[in-house]
């Protein structure tokens, strides 16, 4: 697949750009962004049992000493751990890395990703990944004027559906993102590698019912309860990339609230009753139905994918 080079702004350069001699690989990996060296080898460090799930990271600070950056840079790195569900900041108490069952509403961070590094076995399933005219809400929204990038994905947990996922994203993406590393990053991580960080989202939860399709993806009946999740994700400019849906069913995640003084924490959980070792009917069309909603939203949140 052909991929688009970025201008250090996170613009997107003509396809021409991409072409380079041997000597400019090397030139790339001098001008790549020191927040993304200190991500990946934060990451190798995590993965190779360094620091084991539940332990506390070193203070910013001493990190930020450590590879010789500012604690601005420092923290570039530690959102993509975030991003990638490595991670939990706890006000107050440091950062730790990831060790519970969960998703936490509070954080720009992946549904799969923080679910699998908290021990889930969660694996994504890509149904489709293709241009399409966008509904005219979703044009509005991302500024398209002709074709987006939609994909829709599915992300199981020991084999059982989870959640499936429609995002639409500028047409021009196409170029930088590769359908087949979507099963082992999320779509942060990949925009940031190509200079296009997150810095916020908006989301919204409200309730819903499964359409035919989603349901048969899904292995749930027909009208089934589930949580649809709307978010809308922006770069540092605060220029709208993705348009996301998630569709949650009832029957296998809750929302789980921690209350105390001055402090709230809100979070996706995979729900006790969930059978994980139910395997999933076989595969539906992979065209998206967007499902009967309630007028009333049940919350809305700045988070992320």
């Amino acid at each position: 697949m052909m991929a688009m080079a970025t201008r250090a702004n996170g613009d997107l350069a003509a396809p021409g750009a991409a072409a380079a001699s041997g000597s400019s690989r090397r030139d790339i990996a001098v001008r790549e962004p020191k927040y993304l060296r200190i991500y990946r080898d934060l990451r190798d460090r995590i993965s190779g049992g360094q620091w084991p799930a539940g332990s506390l990271l070193p203070a910013q600070q001493q990190l930020a000493g450590q590879f010789g950056v500012s604690i601005m840079t420092l923290r570039q790195a530690l959102q993509l751990l975030a991003d990638d569900g490595l991670i939990d900041t706890r006000h107050g108490a440091g950062t730790y890395v990831s060790a519970r069952h969960a998703y936490d509403l509070g954080g720009l961070r992946s549904f799969a990703a923080d679910l699998g590094a908290a021990g889930a076995d969660i694996t994504t399933e890509l149904l489709a990944a293709e241009t399409v005219t966008p509904p005219a809400d979703i044009a509005a929204r991302l500024g398209a004027r002709g074709e987006v990038l939609r994909l829709r994905r599915l992300r199981l947990s020991g084999g059982r559906p989870l959640i499936v996922q429609t995002s639409y994203l500028p047409v021009r993406l196409a170029r930088v993102i590769d359908p087949e590393s979507l099963g082992q990053h999320g779509l942060y991580t990949i925009l940031a590698e190509h200079g296009l960080a997150i810095a916020r989202a908006d989301e919204t939860i409200t309730p819903a019912t499964l359409g035919l399709r989603d349901a048969r993806d899904l292995a749930r009946p027909e009208s089934s309860p589930a949580l649809l999740s709307h978010r809308i994700s922006f770069t540092t400019t605060s220029v709208p990339i993705i348009d996301d849906y998630a569709l949650l069913p009832a029957d296998s995640v809750a929302i789980t609230v921690s209350r105390s003084p001055g402090h709230l924490e809100v979070h996706y959980a995979l729900a006790a009753s969930v059978d994980l070792r139910q395997p999933r009917s076989p595969s539906a069309p992979s065209d998206w139905v967007k499902p009967a909603l309630s007028s009333s939203s049940l919350s809305t949140f700045q988070a992320g994918r």
